[in-house]
């Protein structure tokens, strides 16, 4: 048996071995002799440190130079150490920045008192004391509005998109044209201030959201291009100072998990962190996968535990685009017409080749071509630009496709081409698709409506209802009112063979269909009691009141309720208040819910408890487009060159860069701020009469 050789204890321990601390000062320290500088002395001399440090028990090591020139730092007041004292501590001291600085203070004030502001000390000085005087000098001579250049360039560069580290050359370019401070140019600098401005634009945001009555939290989770699960936070509330809601970019969150434990403990500590109430959430907002929506685990589900009046809300867009992939996929002849899109754009895309003769041939024509758009089953609109793009290009994609079906050359007979040719040549697909096309863009306008960002679950249900109506009346009426373009292609095909409409038109009914049940009757329930239609048209005297008292019996836990404010008194306060409606609706003042919104907020006091009602409706919000717009915003900012970016810098350069989008960041404010984040930066007036900083 072989013994294994003996390892000293020093190579097992993979760390170097540290020198011991001792415990209490030890007083023979300060009559160890080192090489300093002084302030008497122009080069370093040999002293004892006794002579440049006092200790006490009680205040702890003081540097006499540091405390005699005041500056900001534990050695004038009195260091301590917690885990044991060094003598190599003192030593570092002694090269430190904020010592030399200190040399340079006191020279500088004694050779102004004998020889009035320092004339023969700056004749006599070496040039390394020229420098630490001159940088001395700087920093505090440098004007706050110097300081906001260089606040503003940082802003430029995210509203540019670039990387910190071009901050710096942002700075040196501008150097060449006015005058700013050398001593806050670097890249570190350059993120302390996107800190500032980020600390002054997440203050003002969350301050507002703390004040309103009601808010609605909209979520949506994904990854981020280094695959990272990332949470994106918005919210819909009504500033207290305003009539108007506004949504807000709450931030994101760097998930450990994607499953609804893991998102609900994620915004549970998000409003901890921010101080936010959350019983004064009314809506939860996100798109309709199971962990968000589900009926006994999702998110909302678990959020309803502790507030029991929150109302779950499915994305508007994503029920409209779930309700045209049923009717989609249950259509024989569409789903053929899939086939052949996704062929004609597969064609072209991968093949520059024939994109540049299909570019000639239109040139020929004088027709101009159309770039082909994918078929995307989970992005809005890609179906009506698919259709879109493959109509206007119709007459060239079949000439070309003409072309290589009966080249003469037999390896030239492209089977694909053959197969687009034969359908393409079918005037039924032909009228079909510009059909199609006709149904796609009606459903597009009504999803780019969806996509608003203060969109409430009335507004939308009017919209999606008037959209299926319109549907309905123009292609399962009696009469099928055709689009201009179907005509003209109807006339041109007449000869060559009838136009069968069943397939598309059963489409159409199934698409109806499936809308209803995306949005039914019902989904307003007692909220029906504020939509403005329903008000106006009006049939009985008791309509509302059952859901008026459901409401308020429902969100009692919210509403602010005055001593005298029976259940009766609510009711007869509504009946007031749904008459004076339905007349301005008659007269013409009214026309949006917006508008209702705006008179109930201006007459608060007169219809106290409605009002609040009403403030709760208009806050809740019907799309989570805010959260896809977030997730571009981040992908656009966190590319494949800045995938290293951590979420901490990530959530405020969006923060940023969404608050720029619509408003201004005040200047003052984050130089305020960033001033008042650490003492060394309040600087002294350079002379009475300037308000340097």
């Amino acid at each position: 048996m072989f013994k294994r050789k003996a390892v000293p204890s020093a190579e097992c321990d993979a760390s170097p071995q540290r020198k011991k601390c001792c415990l209490v000062f030890k007083e023979e320290w300060m009559k160890e002799i080192v090489e300093a500088e002084t302030q008497k002395s122009r080069s370093k001399v040999r002293v004892q440190l006794g002579e440049l440090f006092q200790y006490s028990p009680d205040v702890g090591l003081i540097c006499k130079t540091c405390a005699e020139a005041k500056m900001v730092g534990d050695f004038s007041t009195g260091k301590k150490w917690s885990d044991g004292w060094k003598l190599d501590y003192l030593k570092r001291h002694l090269i430190s920045k904020v010592h030399e600085s200190a040399i340079v203070i006191l020279r500088n004030r004694s050779a102004a008192a004998r020889f009035g502001f320092g004339v023969r000390a700056m004749l006599t000085e070496t040039a390394t004391d020229k420098a630490n005087r001159i940088e001395v000098v700087e920093r505090q001579r440098s004007l706050p509005d110097e300081i906001k250049i260089l606040i503003n360039n940082v802003l430029l560069a995210v509203k540019m998109n670039t990387s910190m580290l071009s901050v710096q050359d942002i700075h040196d370019h501008l150097a060449l044209y006015v005058k700013i401070p050398d001593s806050w140019r670097s890249k570190n600098y350059a993120f302390e201030f996107l800190e500032a401005i980020n600390s002054v634009i997440h203050c003002e945001g969350m301050a507002e959201l703390r004040n309103a009555l009601y808010h609605t939290l909209i979520i949506d989770e994904s990854t981020d291009i280094s695959v990272t699960k990332m949470l994106i936070l918005y919210f819909k509330f009504r500033p207290v100072t305003s009539t108007e809601h506004k949504t807000l970019f709450g931030g994101i969150v760097k998930l450990t998990s994607c499953n609804a434990e893991a998102i609900t403990i994620a915004v549970k500590e998000f409003y901890t962190a921010n101080e936010l109430d959350l019983m004064k959430m009314v809506m939860f907002t996100s798109d309709g996968a199971s962990v968000m929506l589900g009926k006994n685990n999702g998110v909302a589900t678990r959020l309803k535990q502790s507030i029991p009046h929150l109302v779950e809300q499915h994305c508007v867009a994503h029920r409209e685009d779930l309700g045209v992939d049923d009717a989609w996929k249950r259509v024989p002849m569409i789903k053929e017409m899939e086939t052949l899109l996704r062929t004609v754009y597969t064609v072209f895309s991968r093949s520059p080749a024939r994109k540049s003769k299909l570019d000639e041939m239109a040139s020929v024509t004088d027709c101009e071509v159309v770039s082909f758009r994918p078929l995307n089953e989970v992005r809005w609109l890609s179906r009506h630009f698919a259709v879109g793009a493959l109509i206007r290009n119709y007459e060239v994609v079949l000439k070309y496709f003409e072309r290589c079906s009966t080249h003469e050359k037999v390896e030239e007979n492209d089977p694909v081409a053959k197969y687009c040719h034969k359908k393409l040549s079918d005037s039924n697909y032909h009228i079909s698709l510009a059909v199609l096309n006709d149904i796609l863009s009606e459903f597009a306008s009504l999803c780019k409506l969806f996509q608003k960002s203060s969109l409430t679950t009335v507004e939308a249900v009017q919209y999606a209802r008037a959209k299926i109506g319109q549907i309905k009346e123009q292609y399962l009426g009696d009469t099928v009112f055709w689009s201009s373009n179907v005509k003209d292609l109807m006339v041109l095909y007449k000869e060559r063979q009838e136009f069968d409409s069943g397939p598309i038109l059963s489409f159409v009914s199934l698409l109806c269909e499936h809308m209803q049940k995306r949005f039914p009757e019902d989904e307003l329930k007692e909220w029906a009691s504020f939509e403005i239609q329903a008000i106006a048209t009006q049939s009985h005297f008791d309509f509302g009141t059952e859901n008026i008292q459901r409401l308020v019996k429902k969100y009692k836990n919210v509403l602010v309720l005055g001593d005298c404010e029976t259940p009766e008194d609510v009711v007869r306060q509504y009946r007031d208040y749904k008459y004076v409606v339905a007349e301005h609706v008659k007269g013409g003042l009214f026309t949006t819910f917006q508008d209702m919104v705006n008179f109930t907020v201006r007459n608060a006091a007169q219809y106290s408890v409605v009002s609040q009602l009403v403030n709760v409706c208009a806050t809740f919000q019907a799309s989570s487009a805010d959260c896809e717009r977030g997730f571009s915003l981040m992908n656009t900012i966190k590319s494949k060159a800045r995938n290293r970016l951590e979420q901490n810098h990530l959530d405020m350069l969006m923060r940023t860069k969404a608050y720029l989008l619509n408003g201004k960041v005040d200047l003052d404010s984050v130089y305020q701020h960033w001033k008042n984040c650490k003492d060394r930066r309040e600087k002294q007036p350079c002379h009475p009469s300037s308000d340097a900083t």
